[in-house]
């Protein structure tokens, strides 16, 4: 069963569907149920879900059946059900990216200074949490690394996350900077590596420049097309979910040139345990 941010979008879609199938502007379905554009522009984005009377009165606006309003409302029951993130206290652009990762049948990820967080032990992101003062307090380090080891779950669930990253070289030579963390890391990587639903790519320095240097990004796909592909990218301060569909596929390409440009499986492995020796 899908999770309640992949049901929460669900719905979101359908109720924007229906608006403008019926020509109504969102300051029309705002004014219907006493709220701001920016609450319906919120909904039909997935970030909130309407409540039951919103539902029933923006239902009615919209000329949706009763068939409709009885499938709706179920799906508000379950967008409204609590994930595990929610108990976290994640920052909520942070949550927003983990509910759909909860959800997606496959993630694909540039990670250019940080090993990606599928992939890291907890000596590695505790380290990473307490570099970063400027985003997370000391007395929430333990409940952060903790939510981090959570989602790698998804890895080796009975119906694992595919996972397909590409990771510069850099982000190892950081982590090799660091003897009392490094061995762990890396051996963890070689491990990870040998899942089946895990594909691991070194972008290395010899390939020289790139089409990302700006930034790393990740790709989300969800099963059987419930919801269409999404992107994710942080920055120093936060991060945010990325919709539009024209973008969603520019990255999809630009990830495909990056793959290509990295080094092959084997040979990424071959990296890894070269570092792992030299650090161990």
């Amino acid at each position: 069963m899908a999770g309640p941010t992949l049901r929460k979008r669900q719905l979101g879609m359908e109720l924007r569907r229906l608006r403008d199938a019926a020509g109504l502007t969102r300051e029309v379905a705002a004014d219907e149920i006493a709220c701001s554009p920016t609450k319906i522009t919120h909904v039909e984005s997935g970030r909130n879900s309407p409540r039951k009377a919103e539902l029933r009165v923006l239902l009615q606006l919209y000329g949706a059946s009763a068939e409709a309003h009885a499938a709706l409302e179920e799906l508000r029951l379950e967008a409204s059900e609590r994930g595990w993130w929610s108990t976290a206290r994640l920052p909520e652009w942070l949550a927003a990216y983990v509910g759909l990762e909860a959800d997606a049948a496959t993630l694909k990820a540039l990670a250019l200074e940080l090993i990606p967080g599928l992939l890291q032990t907890e000596a590695y992101a505790r380290e990473t949490h307490l570099l970063a003062r400027h985003m997370t307090q000391p007395d929430e380090i333990d409940r952060q690394v903790a939510a981090r080891i959570q989602r790698q779950k998804r890895l080796t669930d009975p119906q694992p996350l595919q996972f397909s990253a590409v990771v510069s070289e850099a982000a190892l030579r950081r982590c090799a900077s660091r003897p009392a963390i490094a061995p762990g890391q890396f051996q963890h990587l070689i491990d990870r590596a040998s899942l089946p639903n895990v594909d691991l790519r070194i972008l290395p320095f010899s390939a020289g420049m790139h089409q990302s240097m700006s930034g790393s990004f990740a790709l989300l796909s969800f099963p059987d097309e419930t919801l269409p592909d999404a992107a994710y990218q942080e920055y120093a301060v936060g991060g945010h979910v990325i919709d539009e569909q024209v973008i969603v596929a520019r990255l999809g390409r630009l990830f495909g040139a990056l793959r290509d440009q990295a080094l092959g499986a084997d040979e990424s492995l071959v990296l890894i345990s070269e570092l792992l020796t030299s650090t161990g």
